[in-house]
């Protein structure tokens, strides 16, 4: 078991908090990375037929840590009520507190783990994405279950999509369905920006990602914005509320993280 160190940076979004829409909530954490959360900027959106929770229009969640010598970032998305992707993001969040994964393999231990603390109340189900990433050697790994993003933004390339998309959804009381789920590797260069968000950035025009946000209209924004975590955030977020070309924005949830190499 590896102890953290006690410098790290962390924090916990949960969706349940931030439900003010138009409005984008951000921070710093840690001198180094950052975090924004959104409900959206439509209350009429499309999305909100699949929430069945008339009390929760936020279903999105965040976690991340952010040390000296590595980097933990998660996020999920949650349908038929926020129940999965809350409970599962606030239990790695705190095994994070305490256990640094030191692999690919005892990553997915931590994931499956994940199954296990109060039982699940409802029939909510998420997507899950989780990456490492260790700065010394520049190198980390993740898994991820479904459709949100890991990315890195490079001054001098298009923003590199790292993790492969897919259908699965994981829930909080089913640990079969924390298994097997899609595992990659990558490299980043001192510069890069990792970038981690759900589709409410790439489908801010709901289920419509032709006339959503683009890889080079993130990769812009986050030029714009310096490379800096915290104005990227920011700016990213305020593009999807937005939206593109004249098309709707702000019609899903919006969670995102980013985190200097």
């Amino acid at each position: 078991m590896n102890e953290l160190d006690p410098r790290l940076g962390r924090i916990l979004l949960l969706g349940e908090n931030f439900g003010n829409y138009g409005a984008v909530d951000s921070t710093l954490v840690g001198s180094e990375a950052a975090a924004a959360i959104s409900v959206g900027a439509d209350d009429n959106s499309p999305s909100k037929q699949f929430k069945y929770d008339d009390t929760v229009d936020n279903e999105d969640a965040l976690c991340l840590i952010a040390a000296p010598d590595w980097v933990g970032m998660a996020v999920a998305d949650a349908h038929y009520g926020p129940e999965s992707s809350h409970m599962l993001i606030a239990r790695l969040h705190q095994i994070w507190s305490k256990i640094r994964p030191s692999s690919l393999s005892h990553l997915a231990e931590m994931v499956e783990f994940l199954s296990n603390g109060d039982p699940a109340q409802t029939e909510s189900e998420t997507t899950l994405l989780i990456a490492v990433y260790d700065r010394q050697t520049r190198s980390g790994f993740g898994v991820s279950f479904g459709d949100s993003t890991f990315a890195i933004a490079s001054p001098d390339r298009p923003l590199e999509q790292v993790n492969l998309h897919d259908n699965r959804f994981v829930a909080a009381n089913q640990r079969g369905s924390l298994r097997g789920g899609s595992e990659f590797t990558f490299t980043a260069s001192a510069g890069d920006l990792l970038m981690i968000y759900t589709d409410g950035v790439n489908e801010c025009h709901y289920r419509n990602p032709a006339t959503s946000l683009q890889a080079r209209d993130i990769h812009a924004g986050i030029a714009e914005a310096g490379f800096a975590p915290l104005e990227a955030v920011d700016r990213v977020a305020a593009m999807a509320l937005d939206g593109v070309n004249g098309n709707p924005g702000g019609q899903d949830n919006i969670v995102l993280g980013s985190a200097k190499a």
